[in-house]
């Protein structure tokens, strides 16, 4: 019924767009506004690039995991990525982010989405519905962005060592930050289902230097100035609050919890807790620690069906199970 409710509420959405005779205000305005669809693999800077073009250029900007944050409020979300999970079917997804967008859009004349989007085709549908809400192809400007792997994977560290922290639990101690980057870059090299497509139709955008070169390569893909009174760390330090902001509600809201259980439900052992004859405080140790630890491989890879079924080797499950039971990683 969820589902339903969503798929209705996008065909009632665009139905009242076609039945209008005139173009109202919020048509031309949906059909004015410059949408920049911003794309990268997980660790590059996708959130923080949007949200440094909100603070800095003063773009609307969306980020694409807005549904898969809310599972834990919204049913129509829950379901939707419950399906995704058990077949594959992400286009409700896009479409619902391509709705959002076109929300962004009839209140502002520049809009930005940020999302890990692995495959063209999802990309595609994405566009697909943006034109067909009202957007005009030729304000759709598709940026990708690029980075050296070791850069990601030391900027994954420690966003997933400040989220981990949230969570109750340390790295320090127990994984050691070049430890990580080679645990990261070895995941990636031998996963070959989730390959990140380059789209032919985008601009292509390094992040490489965690500097100011960052901004000024995203401002020169876009036709963008700003002022060259204001430092890096001066930028950053408008730009980051806002994320940590979105991950500390994020964390409060259950989102994580939620997602381990529907992992543990399709047959993540490692992620299964056993609650009988265990103290209740114990057991709700482990349950934040859970999430946690869902949350930490979140950061590294993005959620698909695939990434969320494979099987792992013994030694990262046994990892796992050993930090959801004590806190700490047992190598």
């Amino acid at each position: 019924m969820a589902m339903e409710s969503l798929q209705k509420r996008w065909n009632d959405w665009i139905t009242s767009l076609k039945k209008k005779d005139e173009t109202t205000d919020k048509d031309a305005q949906i059909k004015s506004a410059q949408i920049v669809y911003v794309f990268g693999p997980p660790g590059t800077g996708k959130t923080f690039t949007g949200d440094y073009m909100h603070v800095m250029h003063g773009y609307h900007h969306v980020d694409g995991d807005i549904p898969l944050k809310n599972i834990a409020l919204v049913p129509e979300y829950k379901e939707m990525i419950e399906k995704c999970l058990m077949s594959d079917d992400w286009t409700p997804m896009y479409s619902e982010l391509a709705r959002l967008t076109l929300e962004g859009a009839k209140e502002h004349d520049k809009v930005v989405l940020s999302h890990a989007t692995y495959k063209n085709e999802y990309r595609d549908h994405f566009i697909k519905k943006l034109i067909e809400g009202g957007a005009s192809e030729d304000n759709i400007i598709i940026v990708q962005l690029t980075i050296d792997p070791k850069v990601k994977a030391r900027g994954l560290y420690h966003r997933t060592k400040r989220q981990a922290e949230q969570g109750g639990m340390s790295l320090e101690g127990e994984l050691s930050e070049e430890k990580f980057i080679e645990l990261v870059i070895e995941a990636e090299e031998k996963d070959t289902e989730n390959v990140f497509e380059v789209h032919p139709k985008a601009v292509m955008v390094d992040i490489s230097g965690r500097d100011v070169t960052h901004f000024d390569n995203v401002d020169e893909a876009l036709g963008l100035t700003r002022s060259n009174e204001l430092s890096y760390e001066s930028i950053c330090a408008k730009v980051k609050p806002i994320d940590e902001a979105r991950d500390k509600i994020t964390m409060a809201n259950g989102f994580f919890e939620a997602i381990a259980e529907i992992q543990a439900k399709l047959g993540n052992e490692s992620l299964a807790i056993e609650e009988e004859g265990e103290d209740e405080k114990k057991v709700e140790e482990m349950k934040k620690r859970r999430s946690s630890i869902v949350q930490c491989e979140l950061l590294v890879r993005d959620i698909s069906a695939s990434s969320l079924k494979n099987s792992k080797s013994e030694k990262v499950l046994m990892r796992r199970k050993s930090l959801i039971m004590t806190g700490k990683i047992e190598e």
